[in-house]
This record gives C-alpha cells, structure tokens and sequence, in this order.
C-alpha cells in the first residue's frame, strides 16, 4: 500500500513538473514563453490575436477558466488575480470574445472598464468610432488599458487626430480627465465639452453649446453661425443670427427669447445636422433645416448671391430679406 502511495505521489509530481516545464520553458508546448517563463516584449499587444486563434494556449497556463492556473496570473480586473498590479478582462476572454470581454461595443455599464458615461450618445453619431476620440488606443495597444498602482483600471488614453482640430484654439486641444471635458475639436465647435460623465447637451435647446456667434462665414469656427446683417436705429449694426437670439419671441406668451430651433427644424436636424460632426465641412446646408414642425417658420426662400435675398413666411414678422 505505501509503495502505491509512493507510486502516486512521484507520479503526481512529475505530472505537475510537466505542466510547470510547459509554462517556465520555451518548447513546442508553450513556445509563448522564454526559459524564464516570459512572454515576449509587447506581449499585451500581441496575446488577443494568440488567444483568439486558440483558447487553449492560455489555458495550459492559466487554468481552465483563467484564474490563475499554475502560472498564478488570472486574466480578470480584480486585484487578486493581477500580476505586479496588471489587471486585465472584465470577463472570461475565452466565452466573451474581442471587445466584449471588458466592455460593451459601446461600453454600457457603470463601473471601469465598462462605463457607459456619454459612449453610446458619441458611438450613436455618424462617422463616429472608438478610434476617433481613442486615436491610437486600440484593442492590442499599449495605451488600450493601463492598470493603477492599487490594482484597478485607468481608462484608455484619449488622443484626437489633427482631423478633429478646431478652426481656432482658444484653449488646448485635448481632454482633460480631472474635468472629464474636450477642448478644441470642431465636433463641438471648439467650446469646452459638458463633462464626460455628467454632463448633457439637449439638441433642442443647448445649440450655443457647441455654435458661437462668428464675424465671417466659417471664422472664427467653421461652425459659427453668421449671416447678413441689421442695422437699429441707433446706428448699431449687428448680424441677424444676433439680433434675433437677443430678441423676444412674439408666439411666446412667456416673452421667451427666440432660440435657434424657432427656426431650425430639430426633426430634421436629428437625421443631417448629426451625421457629419467628424469632418470640418457641412454635409447639409443650415438653410436646409428651416422651416416645419414645431418652428415658427411656415416656409423659406434660400438666399443667392443677390442682394436683397432669402427670406421666410413665417408667424413672427412681415416678409424681411435675411440677406441685405
């Protein structure tokens, strides 16, 4: 009987020298790994196209569900599977493919690395990925995720491509993660962002968040809002766009003010005004989105290169050329 015992016990550990030969050496059963049972340089960027080729060369590892198997290092973001601090998948990588395995695609949670935050409203636009505010941050990337000195997860680095410079930077072009704000990107007209995490723009009344008054067509943002210009009788010449954000609304039995979408239809901004914020150029003309629904315009003639010219039927005032 003890030499069964015995028997078992040597045939055990030589079993368990196997495994721990497969993870400390480089041979054909874990060619992944060096003598010194490390990975290669880079390996966070290269270990998701590896695993997703074969489950099982992570498993031989680090255990039939991750969590730490011989080598002791798990895959999942909580402190007591890292390895030196390293936390890495929300999720099991083997069941829950790709980006799924730390967030929703958009992220839709509430806790890191799955915080949805104002994801799905920016991934819900046109034209918008993740690599447009992540530039550089891509799954496989050394900036992707980053692991905090307690254990935790700091979020992936936010860097913009020179795409989305505003025409003038009055600040800095960057995000600020203390404020959780953007600064100097023409998506929002160069303005300070609302924060990331609590902030809110309401399409129907928050336009001068992002359009400023210009002094130009284009200038100073390629989105401010300027037109043809009225004179008062005091001798003040101001644009129309200004004139009439100062001026009372006369449907209003408030005496509100006249905001923007008094005139600019916001049905028809939901479908174009949001499908091009990536680019510097309008994918439809502003004048294209008067008129109709809940706006106080009935109809509008578009402006040519004459002068007087555009104007609109309307339930404010008498027929007056925007253009004069």
């Amino acid at each position: 009987m003890r030499k069964q015992i015995s028997m078992l016990r040597m045939i055990f550990l030589i079993a368990a020298l196997a495994a721990l030969v497969a993870c400390g050496k480089g041979n054909s059963d874990a060619p992944l790994v060096d003598s010194n049972g490390k990975h290669p340089a880079n390996w966070i960027g290269q270990h998701g196209v590896v695993a997703a080729s074969s489950a099982s060369t992570c498993t031989e590892c680090h255990g039939e569900n991750l969590t730490g198997g011989i080598a002791r290092v798990g895959c999942f973001s909580t402190p007591q599977t890292s390895f030196n601090g390293f936390v890495c998948h929300a999720t099991n990588p083997t069941v829950n493919k790709g980006c799924d395995s730390c967030h929703g695609t958009p992220p839709n949670g509430i806790t890191a690395p799955n915080r949805a935050n104002a994801h799905p409203t920016h991934m819900g636009l046109a034209g918008v990925t993740c690599g447009t505010c992540h530039n550089g941050a891509g799954s496989g990337t050394a900036n992707h995720m980053k692991a905090t000195a307690t254990g935790g997860i700091a979020g992936a680095t936010v860097s913009f491509p020179d795409t989305l410079k505003a025409n003038t930077i009055t600040t800095t072009f960057a995000y600020d993660a203390a404020s959780g704000t953007c600064s100097g990107i023409i998506c929002h007209g160069g303005l300070t962002t609302p924060s990331w995490s609590t902030g809110s723009i309401n399409a129907a009344t928050d336009c001068l968040k992002c359009h400023g008054q210009g002094t130009a067509f284009r200038t100073p943002q390629f989105n401010s809002f300027y037109s043809g210009i009225f004179p008062f009788p005091t001798g003040v010449v101001v644009n129309l766009h200004q004139f009439h954000l100062i001026s009372k609304d006369p449907t209003s039995t408030a005496g509100a003010l006249v905001i923007c979408t008094s005139c600019h239809n916001t049905d028809t901004l939901a479908t174009l005004h949001f499908a091009g914020l990536t680019t510097s150029s309008f994918e439809v003309l502003p004048g294209d989105t008067l008129g109709g629904g809940s706006t106080n315009i009935t109809s509008y003639t578009p402006y040519t290169s004459g002068v007087p010219s555009g104007h609109c039927l309307n339930s404010c005032h008498a027929i007056r050329y925007w253009i004069n």
